[in-house]
């Protein structure tokens, strides 16, 4: 089972991006096999944010349209004594329900600008993880080796400096 990465209902996907992202250097492996279901989960919820965005745009597209047809039908009602393109516009523009549904639709646009980003930081993610697998594999986070001299300090240094408060402590 895919762990829940939101901090609570209704999290938007700005909230969880940061977490989504961060790459943990001490689990990679966790790291990269989590990594697909999170691009998954991403690019289906922009999906739906692409669904909705073009659903927002085609209601405002038809709203615009009917308004344009009733003001060249009623141009009176509408304060118009001439009717003309830039008149027409204007009229459709200040209607409330048109910017009540381009508000909308730049909320759903900006969502869908987020998951975006979120998908080419996932993409980012992935050839992170590419490359801290490569150095791992080259032993690039080894630590250091002792030569056997090294190793002779480092044992009579023990001898000489631990072991005779160990003792100390086990007497007391």
């Amino acid at each position: 089972m895919k762990p829940d990465k939101s901090n609570g209902p209704g999290e938007s996907l700005a909230e969880r991006s940061e977490s989504i992202v961060q790459i943990n250097p001490l689990e990679l492996d966790r790291e990269c096999v989590r990594l697909p279901s999170d691009y998954v989960e991403v690019a289906l919820e922009a999906a739906d944010l692409r669904k909705r965005l073009d659903e927002l745009k085609a209601e405002q597209e038809v709203l615009e349209a009917d308004l344009a047809k009733d003001i060249r039908s009623n141009p009176g009602s509408y304060g118009l004594e001439k009717v003309t393109e830039a008149a027409v516009s204007a009229c459709i523009t200040a209607n409330s329900k048109v910017q009540t549904l381009a508000e909308k639709t730049a909320r759903a646009k900006h969502r869908l600008d987020i998951a975006q980003a979120v998908i080419s930081a996932l993409e980012a993610k992935k050839r992170s993880l590419t490359l801290l697998v490569e150095l791992h594999g080259m032993s690039y986070f080894a630590g250091p080796n002792l030569s056997d001299k090294g190793r002779q300090v480092v044992e009579r240094m023990t001898k000489e400096n631990v072991r005779p408060r160990r003792r100390a402590m086990e007497q007391d």
